[in-house]
């Protein structure tokens, strides 16, 4: 999915920071990077990867980092089995604010009707503009 969000530290926009979005397709992995403008926005154009056919389930993982100096931290994760295209993963990251200072948060986000049984989460230092696919949020610890 497209990814559009915006760096604070303290409630500030952090202007010239490099945020890397690595995708996870089983044993391959996409990287790409963006620097944040003035008002600490980034976004990342739509990717899609195709998993290799397979007989057994290959784990699939979309995670966010910011790069600051020598120092990695990790703003968002999402991870599941074979695909990450479900609407609640789509929807939280067309618009997300994320605060450098804030604690991570796991999120429990509604069920795809399409896939029933699927569990799908989240771990994040963000909000999110639509958190209507939220069900659950807690600190993770």
């Amino acid at each position: 999915p497209t990814v559009q969000g915006q760096i604070l530290l303290h409630g500030q926009p952090v202007k010239g920071i490099t945020v890397l979005r690595d995708l996870n397709y089983g044993d391959e992995l996409y990287t790409d990077r963006q620097v944040t403008g003035s008002d600490g926005h980034f976004s990342f154009p739509a990717k899609n990867i195709r998993v290799k056919d397979s007989m057994f389930d290959t784990d699939v993982r979309h995670g966010l980092f910011v790069e600051q100096g020598s120092e990695i931290t990790r703003i968002f994760s999402i991870s599941n089995l074979n695909t990450l295209d479900f609407k609640s993963f789509n929807t939280l990251l067309k618009n997300m604010t994320c605060e450098l200072s804030n604690p991570e948060l796991g999120y429990d986000l509604e069920p795809d009707p399409a896939k029933p049984g699927v569990y799908l989460g989240a771990i994040s230092k963000c909000s999110f503009a639509d958190e209507s696919v939220v069900t659950n949020k807690e600190i993770v610890e």
